[in-house]
């Protein structure tokens, strides 16, 4: 399996801000990503409806041959991580533990906020990791954030109110570190790091989900030993061609060719 390909999936685009990561980090594995756009935002379903999803996602991946599957989709995560490790027989990881461990070792103040969907800050799931560890968690729903993202509109004005508004509360903590849990959101880091200040530290996840990846990997045995150039595949759920357009502002390499799902649902 080694020469396999890695699988990631997302609600649409913001994934491919992880996409992005793990090729940097793992420059000869063959990736396939698949963003569900027929049915963004997850941020405002049902937790029954994210776990169907997140299945669906899985089975499309898993049928490619995938020897790893990213979630790349913290709301995904919330909902169907656990269920999806135990279901596949391919490791899985996610966003979510490599952004808490890099927001614990970031934090000073041990008072730190996390920005997700509605979904996601619905779950508790990071409200109650941060406090079992100590930290005292400001948790902020900005249900608005991934359209503005989706789109293409990140630094449009609109998008910096919204912005200012949801962040507000914060300035009356003294949170020193705020993880964006949500993988579009690095996509508005500079809007939110001029509404925080210069002096807040923003975690994402990306970086350090991609490492994740690699000592997986490495550890069993799963790396893929060629030196060729690897391939991107990329699929979609709905519109390949505006998958195609806005990928750009998340995937900095030629996207040649999205392709529609066949299950799409």
């Amino acid at each position: 399996m080694n020469h396999s390909s890695i699988g990631l999936f997302d609600s649409g685009f913001g994934g491919l801000t992880v996409m992005r990561e793990v090729a940097e980090q793992l420059p000869h594995e063959n990736l396939i990503y698949f963003g569900d756009t027929a049915h963004l935002p997850y941020g405002n379903k049902s937790a029954e409806t994210i776990l169907q999803y997140a299945f669906d996602n899985a089975q499309f991946l898993l049928d490619q041959g995938i020897k790893l599957l990213i979630i790349s989709c913290h709301t995904a995560c919330s909902y169907a991580f656990e269920a999806l490790q135990q279901k596949l027989s391919i490791p899985v990881i996610g966003v979510r533990e490599p952004g808490i461990e890099a927001l614990l070792q970031a934090t000073r103040t041990k008072q730190v906020a996390v920005l997700g969907t509605r979904a996601t800050i619905a779950s508790g799931f990071f409200q109650a990791a941060l406090q079992s560890r100590q930290i005292d968690v400001h948790a902020i729903a900005c249900p608005l954030f991934v359209p503005f993202v989706e789109e293409g509109l990140p630094n449009h004005p609109a998008a910096k109110l919204i912005i200012e508004h949801y962040l507000a509360p914060l300035k009356r903590t003294a949170v020193d570190t705020v993880l964006l849990a949500c993988t579009h959101y690095p996509l508005l880091r500079e809007a939110i790091q001029e509404a925080l200040g210069s002096h807040i530290q923003l975690i994402e996840p990306a970086p350090a989900t991609a490492l994740a990846a690699r000592d997986l990997l490495k550890k069993r045995k799963l790396l893929n030993p060629g030196t060729s150039p690897p391939v991107y595949q990329f699929y979609t759920s709905d519109d390949p061609q505006k998958f195609r357009q806005l990928a750009k502002l998340f995937f900095p390499r030629p996207i040649e060719q999205v392709l529609l799902s066949p299950c799409k649902k």
